[in-house]
């Protein structure tokens, strides 16, 4: 039976809908819908009713599509509320040390999810990091096996039970039904990483317009993950401050001549702009307009830099770091990044034969096409028992 499914990617810049059909195995990805957002900033929903009517729109536009109506939907949360930790349990599963069965899985979970939250915080994600039997660890799936003592490291998230109930409902109110909370980093890393990246140890860094996301993996598992207040949408506002233009003037010129290395600017070349409230244009030099690019982008990675140091992780990170989210758009942001974190940079781009490649081939959809393989995951009875952070080449099989 033919199952829909759909995502919500809730950005400070874009809204965007995706809807995906599972059929005989097969995914596929058969509507998008996106359209501008400005009802929210940094992940947190700052208008309800005009949240509410700008995902009507985008699901209307991905539903025309498609073909096919939604009706449950995962999405997608950032912010600085978000919180994260890794955690352990222990139980004891016999003094003579039998095999270890599902249940005694589900006990070993329950006591390593046991957290002393602050009343305003839920658990959105308890994450499987490994497990380990009377001391030897690096097990991936211990049903099975025999042994006497069983631990479980969990990396868990939380988040603003407020944030996020506010972002329920948005969802109420254009009739669709939350299935899944899911973390924008790790839904980016989905669809962006690569198995090998994760085992050797690699961070993915999602830059939206308004936070810039972090995922960190170290032996196949996820080992960290961070959201800080950084994103696209401060280049745009210095640009727009420098050379006294609208918001939207800057987005667009920030797109279309900026530049994130001032030494790869074509020399002598200009652009024409309009200054904010007068019919006055203005020629401005592009070398200029990189300038200020430049410095702000200096200051994101340095942000990002101090971050994947503060996680403990950096040592780790063997296969470098993974760029993702419409500012690692900008032309020369990736060799800016190997230049100012000193490792390995590449950008990450949704991978995948779809319908709508054209489109979807953009690492603005690195979490949205990341939604839609969850949620593959979570409805597949073969990945029932899995970590659906780690493990996911045999879907990507089915998806590519």
């Amino acid at each position: 039976m033919d199952r829909i499914i759909s995502a919500l990617d809730l950005g400070s810049q874009t809204i965007k809908f995706l809807i995906g059909e599972i059929s005989d195995g097969n995914a596929s990805i058969i509507g998008v819908g996106t359209v501008p957002s400005k009802s929210v900033s940094k992940g947190v929903v700052i208008d309800l009713n005009k949240a509410s009517e700008a995902v009507i729109q985008a699901k209307k536009v991905a539903e025309t599509m498609a073909g096919k109506k939604a009706q449950n939907v995962y999405v997608s949360v950032s912010g600085t509320h978000i919180f994260s930790l890794n955690n352990k349990g222990s139980i004891i599963v016999s003094k003579e040390g039998r095999e270890i069965s599902r249940d005694d899985i589900k006990r070993v979970e329950e006591s390593a999810r046991v957290l002393l939250l602050q009343p305003n915080q839920k658990v959105i994600h308890s994450i499987p990091r490994q497990y380990i039997i009377d001391g030897q660890g690096g097990i991936r799936n211990p049903i099975g096996m025999s042994g006497i003592k069983l631990e479980e490291e969990v990396h868990i998230v939380t988040g603003s039970s407020t944030v996020l109930y506010n972002i329920e409902k948005v969802i109420s109110m254009v009739d669709l039904k939350k299935e899944a909370f899911v973390l924008q980093s790790l839904a980016s890393s989905l669809s962006a990483l690569k198995e090998q990246e994760k085992e050797l140890g690699v961070a993915l860094v999602d830059i939206g317009a308004g936070t810039g996301d972090i995922a960190i993996f170290v032996n196949g598992s996820i080992a960290h993950t961070s959201v800080l207040p950084i994103g696209g949408e401060y280049i745009t506002k210095d640009i727009a401050y420098a050379l006294r233009i609208s918001i939207e003037e800057a987005e667009r010129i920030k797109k279309d001549f900026g530049f994130a290395q001032s030494d790869s600017v074509p020399t002598g070349e200009t652009i024409e702009v309009s200054r904010i409230g007068s019919d006055e244009k203005i020629t401005i030099d592009t070398s200029y307009l990189s300038d200020v690019i430049t410095a702000r982008v200096d200051e994101i990675l340095q942000s990002i830099k101090l971050e994947l140091i503060k996680s403990g992780y950096w040592g780790a990170l063997h296969s470098g770091v993974v760029f993702t989210g419409g500012c690692a758009k900008l032309k020369n942001f990736i060799r800016r990044a190997s230049d100012i974190l000193e490792i390995p940079a590449r950008l990450g781009i949704p991978r995948g034969e779809y319908t709508f490649s054209d489109i979807l081939s953009d690492p603005e959809y690195a979490t949205s096409i990341g939604l839609i393989l969850y949620a593959i995951s979570e409805g597949s009875e073969h990945a029932k028992s899995r970590n659906p952070f780690s493990g996911l080449s045999w879907l990507k099989d089915i998806f590519e």
